[in-house]
């Protein structure tokens, strides 16, 4: 162990170790500690980060950073925030009744969880939708947080302000004006254009959602809205959970 001997150059060369070969020469003065601390050098040159391996790809599906984290991800990211972080926007409206700063109007649909009505601002007399939601199930806390954390998305409805009563919660949001996707296929067919550029945005809208953690699980014609200029809004995340 340890012993070295006066060996030609040649047969030096030849028995010297390598990483590009998977065989394992033994050099005469290496010990056998020296050989198995070689071996292992040149195994994890060989086998360091293999291009399209099974980590990489599960490592796609990317979730929020912690409240205040830095991110690496770029300006336009922004949005991501943690689900359960309420922004001041939402906070400072569950301090106050929603009569306080909207008009209360006609009901304008009923979602599985709760009513849609009409509101109007009492400041910029702007209308919105507002989405009343009885308390007392996981899921309405978590449409509350997910609306949120999505909110600011051109493909998803924006979320104006929460305001929360002791049995339910009122979420404002922007009116889309367009109706729903399915009102609008019921009157005519689209032309194929048209429907590649709805089917389009829809795709983006949900990769947006998977790239911020969440799934929607209710794509469908009644939960796509349109805008006046046509544009499409994904709504209703009552069923929507969160993925890591």
């Amino acid at each position: 162990k340890g012993s070295e001997t006066n060996v030609s150059p040649e047969v030096t060369n030849n028995f010297a170790p390598t990483c590009d070969s998977r065989s394992s020469n033994i050099r005469s003065h290496y010990s056998l500690e020296d050989y198995a601390r070689i071996k292992k050098r040149c195994k994890e040159d060989v086998d360091a980060h293999p291009i399209g391996s099974c980590k990489s790809r599960l490592a796609g599906v990317a979730t929020a950073p912690p409240c205040g984290a830095s991110s690496l991800v770029p300006p336009g990211r922004g949005l991501k925030r943690k689900i359960g972080c309420i922004e001041v926007i939402t906070r400072t409206g569950r301090k106050k009744k929603i009569e306080d700063d909207y008009v209360k109007g006609d009901p304008i649909g009923q979602g599985k969880f709760g009513l849609v009505w009409l509101c109007r601002s009492k400041t910029s007399g702007v209308e919105f939708a507002c989405k009343t939601l009885l308390k007392g199930e996981e899921t309405v806390h978590r449409e509350v947080e997910i609306m949120q954390h999505l909110s600011g998305h051109p493909g998803v409805v924006t979320l104006q302000a929460v305001y929360e009563e002791p049995d339910c919660f009122h979420l404002v949001m922007e009116l889309c004006s367009g109706g729903r996707l399915i009102d609008q296929m019921a009157e005519g067919q689209y032309s194929e254009q048209r429907a590649a550029n709805i089917f389009k945005d829809v795709m983006l809208v949900i990769k947006y959602c998977h790239e911020m953690g969440v799934v929607h699980r209710d794509i469908k014609p009644e939960n796509i809205l349109l805008t006046t200029s046509g544009k499409i809004k994904l709504a209703d995340f009552g069923l929507a959970m969160r993925i890591s």
